[in-house]
């Protein structure tokens, strides 16, 4: 099962490695991209506050500068990109980080080389390499979830 972790670990390694996933922020203008009216309506709200805060009597320049800063570190944060970087032991464990990343390890498929790997090493059991053919058969893929699950089962990733 050593051998298994060790080729999983590998996987992972090329996947955040090749898609720049190491925890750091990166100026990105994606988000303005994809949600273009959540960034005008932002804009117009704060217009609309404006205006609020100059028509009372009882607000004035101290709110109209907290609004801005607000405004400013929003439009700052959406413009900063993270991606996160996947971990073995995020494998089955639902917590935070499922949140942002998703549950990766059911939608990332091993490479044709890293099931090939599995199925070829010696000390790879046969009920493993057995579900692995079952499971190419029927899907055609094989994803991190599927060998953990074979040849782990319920335990948890971080004890493995």
């Amino acid at each position: 099962m050593d051998a298994i972790k060790q080729i999983l670990l590998h996987e992972i390694d090329t996947l955040n490695r090749e898609e720049l996933r190491d925890n750091k922020p990166r100026f990105s203008f994606n988000f303005l991209k994809t949600h273009p009216g959540l960034w005008l309506t932002m804009y117009v709200c704060y217009g609309l506050c404006v205006a609020l805060i100059f028509t009372t009597d009882y607000l004035g320049w101290p709110a109209f500068w907290g609004a801005t800063a607000f405004v400013l570190l929003m439009s700052f944060l959406m413009l900063l990109d993270i991606n996160p970087k996947y971990r073995f032991e995020d494998i089955d464990t639902l917590d935070l980080r499922v949140c942002y990343n998703g549950e990766w390890y059911y939608v990332r498929t091993l490479s044709d080389a890293a099931v090939n790997d599995i199925l070829n090493h010696p000390s790879t059991p046969e009920h493993v390499k057995t579900g692995m053919r079952k499971l190419l058969s029927l899907k055609g893929e094989v994803d991190f979830y599927d060998v953990y699950h074979l040849a782990w089962g319920n335990k948890s990733a971080a004890s493995v």
